[in-house]
């Protein structure tokens, strides 16, 4: 540019109001700037004595209209509007250019500026809008990035809850092998499964790196912080533990995050979830929803092993129970043999003396046959095959009565306390097996406290749930009778409790204990449509608890649980027809028969037996249930009621499962003796029989 023409713009454009710029299309940069335009674009001139700057120091780089005019450098039929960078409050500017031609044949832009308030305000709002729509997007990225990371985490969590679903919960390791798959879900470093085990916490299961170093089996290992943290959560709140973060020691190991979840085992927290990571390593990856998902994952998976283990413990008490059932009905009749000949022999031997050596001999067979009959009566009991003469009783009155006898069997070192419940509702049960279960419970309580001790025999009205239905198989929700009878003594381990109710197990010394204790109050419970269950802590004693259905009762035939028969042996007058297949039962009956004053008829079948009811007028038959041919007991029975109207029925049978009983449960008019039985037993059961 010629020297008179740039000192000419110059004065021109320093000395005039306008907002006036001057460009070189070329080189985009202006020249010269009025103090006007240094104003309004908001330049300071001292920062170049000339002013020199590029336009798009202070326009938008991507205004395409503007870099257009300047191109081409032809004036535009429309303003340009451009936002200015070095503008605070983005001020619309309005620039009109015009083309002014140099005298070397170039050309220079000047440019005139001008603000529009409204257009400023437009401007500002359309700029607002723009900002606003950059952060929705920034925040949409965010979404989508933090759905892709959730997507990814919850694929995980799936296929966790799927290997959880497969595991085999019969394998003792199922546990570890499911925190393996937890681990694998959440990037946590290890994991443990806590259990609340009688008021305790107690290491279930490990697994991950610090697996090694935790001793399940010992106490768990925990600084105050976490202790206060599960203390101030009792099970009703512990819900609230979830995602629950706290520094803690396990095992020498220090952690910088614990997240707990609690374990819900039917309906109730039962325990713990916990995944750990150490230092440096960060919190465990684990959203909340896929913290539960696992949680709930492996409750669930928890809940199946124990109704499994349950079941496969139930068939096989189940399966030794029909197997020992059987053995005691064979058993039942040998015994009967030997302690009916027993006494036959005591009959005629007596003549040498109670002191002989005959007798002695003879009282031995006797009682050892009296034992043996207690043994088998023990397994019939546990095998749910022992006949029951089911009565509505209060068990509260049935513990006062039985008081005396249980003060008798533990001893003056033993404090006993009967816990009575008010209103204490009725049940319906043997009451011989229920004196003999409780009986039974409080020597296995004493034993467990041979330096003394306080032994509690209670009684309550209580609920069994659906929830706690669902983790017992065997149980009906509703309305029970409780007996708790507890101890403060040795206690029994896990391992015990689980075979606690198998026939023959026993923790005690050779000699102290037949191990039929237990299993005939299991089974005796069962077969009475009720519950039993083990609470025990090692070194702290044990409690069991006899759940038995509620029975609404008729006053009129409550029991008074006292025993009507009388002590002296009754004489019997009358015609009997005596069917035993057994010929050792039959000829000792027989004889016993004849000894207490009946005439006795015999048959060895019941079809002998039928002839025999055509041809004479009997009083009583007394028959056993099982008897070959085509008649068994309660078909001659029948047969015998058609034949003789006013004919008594006497059962006998080592045990009955379907011919009389009903649900182990006898009919209410059938009168049974089980063998073995003595002269006694028979004299009296005859007796009653002959009165009704």
């Amino acid at each position: 540019m010629p020297e008179n023409l740039k000192l000419s713009l110059g004065a021109f454009v320093s000395l005039t109001d306008e907002a006036l710029l001057v460009v070189d299309p070329k080189s985009e940069i202006v020249s010269f700037a009025s103090p006007r335009a240094l104003d309004m674009l908001d330049i300071d001139s001292r920062q170049d004595p000339e002013g020199r700057f590029s336009i798009f120091q202070v326009f938008d780089p991507d205004n395409g209209r503007l870099r257009e005019f300047l191109a081409n450098a032809q004036a535009v039929s429309s303003p340009l509007i451009a936002r200015v960078q070095r503008r605070s409050d983005n001020a619309a500017i309005i620039a009109k250019a015009h083309r002014v031609s140099s005298g070397d044949g170039g050309a220079r832009v000047i440019v005139k500026l001008s603000g529009d308030t409204e257009l400023s305000r437009r401007f500002r709002l359309l700029a607002e809008k723009i900002h606003a729509l950059d952060l929705e997007v920034e925040h949409r990225k965010a979404v989508e990035d933090q759905l892709s990371r959730n997507a990814a985490e919850l694929e995980r969590t799936l296929i966790a809850v799927r290997q959880m679903s497969e595991l085999d919960v019969s394998d003792p390791q199922y546990l570890n092998h499911a925190l393996d798959a937890v681990v694998a879900a959440c990037d946590s470093n290890s994991a443990l499964v806590i259990g609340i085990d009688a008021g305790h916490l107690r290491i279930m299961a490990s697994t991950g790196d610090m697996s090694a170093a935790i001793d399940t089996e010992a106490p768990i290992v925990l600084n105050s912080r976490f202790e206060d943290l599960w203390d101030n959560h009792p099970d009703s709140r512990l819900e609230d533990l979830r995602a629950a973060v706290q520094t803690a020691t396990i095992e020498g190991w220090e952690l910088d995050d614990i997240i707990a979840l609690p374990l819900y085992l039917g309906g109730s927290p039962k325990g713990c979830l916990i995944l750990l990571s150490p230092p440096h390593v960060g919190p465990a990856a684990v959203a909340k929803l896929e913290a539960e998902i696992l949680s709930e994952a492996l409750a669930n998976l928890m809940n199946r092993a124990n109704v499994e283990a349950d079941l496969r413990h139930s068939q096989k008490l189940q399966a030794i129970g029909e197997l020992t059932g059987g053995i005691a009905h064979d058993f039942n009749n040998i015994l009967a043999a030997v302690l009916g000949n027993a006494e036959l022999i005591l009959d005629h031997v007596g003549q040498f003396g109670t002191e002989s050596t005959e007798v002695e001999l003879a009282n031995a067979v006797r009682d050892a046959a009296l034992r043996g009959a207690t043994l088998t009566s023990r397994l019939l009991s546990f095998a749910r095959k022992q006949p029951l003469r089911p009565e509505s009783v209060s068990l509260d009155t049935v513990l006062r009565n039985l008081d005396p006898l249980l003060r008798r069997s533990i001893g003056e070192h033993l404090e006993l306390e009967l816990v009575g419940a008010g209103g204490l509702w009725d049940t319906r049960l043997d009451l011989g097996q229920f004196e003999n279960a409780v009986l039974n419970l409080v020597i296995n309580a004493r034993d467990a406290m041979p330096d003394g001790g306080k032994l509690t025999v209670e009684t309550a009205n209580t609920r069994l749930d659906a929830d706690y239905a669902a983790q017992h198989s065997e149980v009906k929700p509703g309305q029970y009778v409780l007996v708790a009878v507890s101890d403060a003594g040795t206690g029994m381990t896990p391992d015990v409790i689980r075979e606690a109710f198998t026939p023959f197990f026993t923790t005690k010394g050779v000699g102290k204990g037949s191990g039929l204790g237990l299993s005939m109050v299991f089974g005796f419970v069962k077969q009475s449509g009720g519950h039993v269950k083990i609470y025990s802590e090692l070194g702290h004693g044990t409690t069991v608890k006899m759940y038995f259905p509620r029975h609404i009762s008729d006053p009129k035939h409550a029991s008074s649980a006292e025993d009507a028969w009388s002590l002296s042996q009754p004489r019997g007058v009358g015609h009997v027809l005596l069917v035993e297949d057994d010929p050792a039962i039959l000829l000792y009956a027989e004889r016993t028969l004849k000894a207490l004053g009946y005439t006795a008829d015999t048959a060895l079948t019941g079809d002998a037996a039928a002839e025999l009811l055509r041809t004479a007028d009997y009083d009583i038959l007394l028959t056993d249930v099982v008897l070959p041919g085509n008649l068994n007991g309660a078909r001659l029975a029948e047969l015998a009621s058609k034949i003789a109207p006013r004919i008594k029925v006497l059962f006998m049978s080592g045990y009955t499962e379907n011919a009389i009983v009903h649900n182990g449960q006898l009919d209410p008019e059938v009168e049974l003796i089980s063998k073995p039985f003595t002269r006694d037993q028979l004299a009296r059961r005859l007796s009653n029989l002959s009165k009704q």
